[in-house]
């Protein structure tokens, strides 16, 4: 059974190993590998933490026979030019928890829980050249909105796209 619970900022440390399994995992070829091997579960902990225990975003855990397989934060825009919209600041499943409708139903209660708080439009970032995170969202309505920024990890160029969906 599966079941989807409110993250709270007592959750930070396995929301963070969460992250960081994902990451681990599902940007190879896309961040640099002795980054990602060297990439600590805890890494961020004190961001969610800040983030949960603020109110400035918002967090969910869904279990699977009650074991924590996936983390999703959301809240209002944090882009001064999308204040009004709703982000999806990440969403994560372990390895062994993807490709089972899962990662669908964190991304439908969080949008649902954003719609209960009065957005209509909602956005997020995702690392181009992720085909699977792109064919994602494109299934759920979001859609790039040409809006790139470029940053550095691991000393690597990175580069996120942002995609949009009306409600």
């Amino acid at each position: 059974m599966t079941t989807i619970r409110e993250a709270k900022a007592e959750d930070a440390g396995l929301i963070s190993h969460i992250h960081a399994t994902s990451w681990r995992k599902d940007y190879r070829g896309l961040i640099a590998g002795d980054y990602l091997d060297r990439l600590p579960d805890n890494y961020w902990v004190p961001s969610v933490q800040a983030w949960l225990s603020s109110g400035q975003l918002y967090g969910l855990i869904i279990l699977d026979e009650g074991k924590p397989v996936g983390a999703c934060l959301y809240g209002r825009g944090r882009d001064e030019a999308y204040a009004d919209c709703g982000e999806i600041v990440s969403l994560y499943l372990l390895p062994e928890a993807t490709r089972r409708g899962l990662g669908s139903q964190l991304l439908k209660e969080a949008l649902r829980l954003l719609r209960e708080d009065g957005h209509e439009r909602f956005y997020l970032w995702a690392i181009e050249g992720n085909t699977a995170a792109d064919a994602f969202y494109r299934r759920h309505g979001f859609h790039p909105t040409g809006e790139r920024v470029r940053y550095q990890i691991g000393g690597e160029d990175i580069v996120d796209i942002r995609y949009i969906k009306q409600a």
